[in-house]
């Protein structure tokens, strides 16, 4: 991370308190902190895993981050609502995208996580 970037868990707690985001970004939001908080839990048993399997978890992870952090630079930086909808959608599939993958990471290193979801 370079010191102009934020940090990735600044990054969804500015979506979670923006007025620009529905409610599907907000979900996924929510969604992503469950699935890295049980991915980390995870990674704290006893699963075997090597350092060098740790390190390339962590960086899929940052991967993934980095995605939904450069779609939300997007969804800032447009000036008016015309310009924001694409990037609210791109925002939308990185979300969902990294949730995807941070439980796919999980499942290989035979890590539980799950989401769920009360509709």
């Amino acid at each position: 991370m370079y010191e102009h970037e934020e940090h990735h868990d600044a990054v969804l707690a500015e979506m979670l308190l923006s007025k620009m985001v529905g409610v599907a970004h907000i979900r996924l939001v929510g969604d992503v902190i469950s699935a890295r908080a049980q991915l980390g839990m995870g990674m704290q048993e006893p699963v075997g895993l090597s350092l060098h399997q740790r390190a390339e978890i962590v960086e899929v992870i940052l991967g993934l981050e980095d995605d939904y952090r450069h779609a939300w630079e997007e969804v800032t930086s447009a000036v008016n609502i015309e310009q924001r909808i694409p990037h609210l959608q791109t925002l939308e599939r990185s979300l969902a995208a990294a949730v995807q993958g941070i439980l796919d990471v999980a499942r290989q290193n035979d890590i539980e996580a799950e989401c769920f979801r009360l509709n």
